[in-house]
């Protein structure tokens, strides 16, 4: 999972620097970005559910679905083991998460102009103006925890690991 999950935060970065440094206009690549930001996410959280599971003794996997709030349901058990379950960066994470889902709740808002049907526009809770560098602060603080959480995740399966080798030496 992981050049997937880094693989899509790596484009959106490359093409937000490319945009900022060039001053190409953001009005059309605010979608390629929001969508491979969203993307990102989607598969962290997945990543973190997969992760998670195989810690509590549980067949690695994930769910099919797009739903970042769904997939944040799933994950939040794994990742408070992390830490403080009352930690404000939670809040954070969530509340990005439920912006996008406001935006995008089917993964397909930031590829395609219309919906599904191709009845009506597929952002209809879009804001009017993104600013595209806030937009990517605070993607990057939301990468960079769901990261983090990663990591302390699979540091912890690998010790299992390793001393499940252990006893069997």
């Amino acid at each position: 999972m992981l050049g997937y999950v880094e693989g899509y935060r790596k484009a959106a970065v490359a093409l937000f620097e490319s945009t900022a440094a060039t001053y190409t206009s953001p009005d059309y690549l605010v979608f390629p970005i929001a969508f491979l930001w969203r993307h990102h996410v989607e598969l962290a959280l997945k990543d973190i559910i997969a992760v998670g599971r195989q810690l509590a003794g549980e067949p690695w996997g994930f769910p099919a679905h797009h739903r970042l709030l769904a997939l944040w349901d799933d994950a939040r058990p794994h990742i408070i083991q992390c830490g403080d379950p009352e930690a404000p960066e939670l809040a954070n994470v969530e509340a990005n998460l439920r912006e996008f889902e406001v935006i995008d709740p089917g993964a397909d808002g930031f590829r395609y102009p219309l919906n599904r049907d191709r009845t009506a526009r597929s952002l209809p809770n879009a804001p009017e103006y993104v600013n595209l560098r806030i937009l990517h602060e605070a993607m990057e603080a939301l990468a960079n925890f769901l990261s983090g959480v990663r990591s302390e995740l699979g540091t912890r399966l690998d010790y299992i690991a390793q001393m499940k080798a252990d006893e069997r030496e």
